[in-house]
């Protein structure tokens, strides 16, 4: 036996989630179609799939119509297979009609609507998918994708019919799938089969990253990570630019039971308290409740000081029903303040409440790192390049006098 058998269904299932759409073999990632709905080993119905698009429009509302995919698929790339790395992706999120159906209606969606990354593309990627870069920690690690197209942070399980009032007086309605945790349920399923199938024993080292959305999924789905592996394994998190600044309005219509994405349907015994604080703690208690029940594992957040993409969701969730809010100046300016005065508060009471989590406070606006080149020459803050925060992380076996430690821009955080 290798990883737990707790998520894996029947043999059908792992041969429905078969390598697909033509990966060529000298590809270093394939791509793995995962749109077939399964029951998981608790027997959940699971229904991997991508937001889409509206897959329900009303005659003569004279909306045209975006075309729904929904098909799911998540990319794999082989390697040690003792040394494992899986990494979710980011792409904003939707919770209301504005947000759903308004902005997507405009042309431009605050949500990814499908699985949009190719095998090519992840080939050529940079930062810590470029396993030709002797610095990257993870070069010869087994390595998983999981896309994201769900708009709910990874967490969602439910189906959400969102309704928006068109210019003639009529409702336009949306069905978006959020079925962001069905889908990381569907890759952990498969990845538990790998290792089944090809007679691997569990991996020693493991390591999680997400980015933007992808950094709330890691956290949401660690738990389910950790019930695959066995007690030994070393395991590292790394929360990319997901600070979890947000405010009442969104948590009571994204995030709290009944909310839009169905997150508590899911929630790890662990994180129920978490999420019961509510939003002003919620990101401080999910790091200390993470880091309080799995001690051996560390946890490593990382944004820049200023991070625009941050900002402007922010700025959205609390003008949600004003879209000509959403880009005003002034307004982003104030919410600019905010967020960054609670992102480095969040960050500094989760270092004194979890003795294995430590932040990296870059200067600047950009958004995410580990997806790009500048993972190997940030060293803004106090002059501790990014990519020896991240190795000591992984490899020192004691983090005292490492690289891997709290650090911040303070006080030159300015681009």
């Amino acid at each position: 036996m290798t990883l737990s058998v707790r998520s894996i269904v029947t043999i059908s299932v792992l041969l429905a989630l078969t390598i697909c759409r033509g990966a060529q073999a000298e590809s270093g990632w394939i791509e793995v179609d995962a749109s077939t709905p399964f029951y998981d080993a608790d027997g959940v119905l699971r229904r991997p799939s991508c937001s889409g698009g509206p897959t329900l429009m009303p005659a003569g509302t004279g909306v045209q119509a975006i075309p729904a995919d929904t098909a799911y698929s998540f990319f794999f790339r082989p390697g040690d297979p003792d040394k494992l790395a899986i990494f979710w992706d980011g792409g904003g999120a939707c919770w209301d009609p504005n947000t759903c159906i308004g902005s997507a209606l405009l042309g431009d969606p605050v949500y990814a609507l499908t699985v949009d990354e190719t095998v090519e593309e992840l080939d050529a990627a940079p930062g810590l998918a470029d396993f030709l870069n002797p610095a990257n920690p993870i070069r010869s690690y087994t390595q998983v994708f999981i896309p994201y197209c769900s708009a709910d942070l990874h967490a969602g399980a439910r189906d959400a019919v969102y309704r928006l009032q068109a210019p003639d007086g009529s409702e336009i309605p949306w069905l978006i799938h959020h079925r962001g945790y069905d889908n990381v349920v569907a890759v952990l399923t498969w990845l538990a089969g790998y290792y089944e199938d090809g007679g691997y024993g569990a991996p020693s080292d493991v390591f999680l990253a997400g980015a933007s959305a992808g950094g709330y999924g890691v956290l949401y789905g660690y738990p389910a990570v950790a019930d695959l592996l066995p007690w030994y394994t070393r395991t590292r998190v790394l929360v990319d630019a997901a600070n979890g600044v947000i405010n009442q309005d969104f948590y009571d219509r994204a995030l709290a039971p009944g909310g839009a994405w169905g997150v508590w349907a899911n929630l790890a015994p662990e994180l129920v308290g978490a999420f019961s604080s509510g939003p002003d703690d919620l990101a401080i208690e999910i790091f200390k409740a993470l880091a309080q029940n799995h001690p051996r594992t560390r946890f490593g957040q990382y944004t820049t000081a200023f991070d625009t993409v941050q900002i402007g969701f922010y700025n959205i969730a609390r003008h949600v029903d004003n879209p000509e809010l959403w880009t005003d100046p002034f307004q982003l300016a104030i919410a600019g303040i905010d967020w960054t005065l609670r992102a480095r508060n969040y960050m500094l009471l989760s270092a004194l409440q979890a003795w294995n989590y430590r932040f990296y406070l870059a200067g600047g606006l950009d958004h995410t790192i580990v997806g790009d080149n500048k993972y190997y020459t940030e060293r803004s803050a106090r002059g501790v390049y990014f990519s020896d925060w991240v190795d000591d992380m992984i490899n020192r076996r004691w983090p005292w006098g490492s690289a891997w430690r709290n650090l911040s821009c303070s006080p030159d955080c300015l681009p």
